[in-house]
């Protein structure tokens, strides 16, 4: 080394040292300030927040209360809810009973969603349409056909097709496991019903969504097994039936344990926009308006032809959090929750996943039929991404897929779908159960 070198090598080490002292002060100070403000909002993330000095002081700077939570200009901007709301979990213990996730929690959330949703690195790409390995057995599964289609059921002759005396087809397709009701009711004299033993009765409450004009599955599970049933259907062609004067409209509104309400499943409360669809019913489902006649081309181009043939209803959904609170029902356990809501059961499971943590713990069974789903043509025939994403999250909180009525599903046959372009609409039915 040079004199002239170590002259500047002495001249910066001449820097006074009280100067030294005060720098090393300010650092220390600005270091405890941020592991305080760290500890305060995150006391369990400590350990994993990564060792970036200039990022933390910046975060440090820039961080104030807002509603009471510690974040930055920016975050209050990504905090918009408009369209994505931010995932919350339930705790009835608490004065708030929304509470906020931890870092961690969002992370691994948003890591199960988007994995699943994307099929990215998944161990199992058939996993939403294949029943779980893990799923506690049920001794006794049943679609309620042994007792609302047997002779002498007194609301047999209504369902029945004129020319199959005594065929249920089609109307008991919900696979559910009887081993968490109570005993079935017996049948007395007189046609009245009591349980053959009261000490076995227990709380069963039924969440029945998507009944048209066949409330078959909830009326079994009310006059049967005499559990405490909600209907919910906003379409047209339900309350039609269940404001006339039909004799078993109203008897149903003479049972003390079955009730009807006139709105449906949704991702968020209020009024939304559905669609006339097949069997007089009303769906999310919106067909393409403008497509291409592939047979009516000449050299160069095709016809576009008009479809604007879906009748539009602005009509009331809720979500099942605020149905809960309504009917009074936020301390207690949906024992099952039927799901038959012709495309809303994505919107309506999304959103209870994100108010409960990705765990709604107060599910006990849940049957539901999928809709208009389409595959990964990766894997093809029976690996959905959509589907993926949601049983992902039910398997972790320990609501797992006991039944599938086919793990590749049915397309549908309808002429109209073929016509304007949807060719492999697929639908399916699933059944889950909670672990203990």
């Amino acid at each position: 080394m040079s004199a002239g070198s170590r002259g500047i090598c002495h001249r910066k080490l001449s820097i006074p040292i009280w100067i030294l002292l005060l720098i090393a002060f300010f650092c220390a100070i600005q270091n405890v300030l941020f592991f305080v403000v760290v500890n305060n909002d995150e006391p369990s993330q400590i350990s994993t927040l990564p060792t970036v000095p200039h990022l933390q002081h910046t975060r440090v700077r820039r961080r104030k209360l807002v509603n009471g939570t510690r974040t930055t200009p920016q975050l209050a901007k990504l905090n918009d809810e408009t369209n994505v709301a931010i995932p919350t979990q339930y705790d009835s213990n608490k004065e708030q009973e929304h509470t906020s996730l931890s870092i961690e929690e969002r992370l691994r959330y948003l890591e199960l969603k988007l994995n699943a949703g994307l099929n990215w690195g998944v161990k199992n790409p058939f996993f939403g349409l294949e029943v779980a390995p893990d799923a506690r057995p049920c001794r006794q599964q049943s679609n309620l056909e042994e007792f609302g289609c047997t002779n002498g059921w007194d609301w047999l002759e209504a369902y029945q097709p004129k020319n199959h005396p005594g065929w249920c087809n089609g109307l008991f397709d919900h696979i559910i496991c009887l081993d968490d009701l109570p005993p079935p009711l017996k049948k007395l004299s007189g046609g009245t019903y009591r349980y053959a033993d009261p000490k076995k009765r227990q709380k069963c409450l039924v969440y029945d969504f998507g009944i048209r004009e066949q409330p078959q599955f909830g009326v079994v599970m009310a006059k049967t097994f005499g559990c405490e049933v909600h209907a919910f259907d906003p379409s047209p062609i339900s309350l039609s039936w269940w404001n006339s004067d039909d004799t078993l409209v109203q008897s149903l509104r003479a049972m003390g344990n079955y009730h009807f309400h006139p709105y449906g499943a949704g991702g968020i409360d209020g009024n939304i926009q559905l669609l006339e669809y097949n069997w007089k019913q009303v769906s999310v489902l919106r067909l393409p308006r403008n497509v291409v006649n592939s047979s009516d081309c000449d050299e160069s181009t095709c016809r576009i032809v008009n479809h604007d043939i879906q009748q539009r209803f602005e009509l009331p959904v809720k979500t099942l959090p605020t149905i809960m609170q309504e009917l009074n029902h936020t301390s207690r356990e949906i024992t099952i929750l039927k799901l038959d809501v012709e495309g809303s059961e994505y919107a309506f499971l999304e959103q209870v996943l994100d108010s409960s943590g990705g765990c709604p713990q107060f599910i006990r069974q849940m049957t539901l039929e999928w809709h208009h789903y389409s595959f990964d043509w990766r894997y093809g025939e029976g690996s959905s991404p959509g589907i993926n994403a949601i049983v992902t999250l039910l398997h972790t909180c320990g609501l797992k897929n006991f039944w599938t009525y086919d793990e590749a599903g049915w397309p549908s046959n309808e002429q109209i779908y073929t016509e304007l372009g949807m060719k492999d609409v697929r639908y399916n039915l699933a059944s889950f159960r909670r672990d203990g």
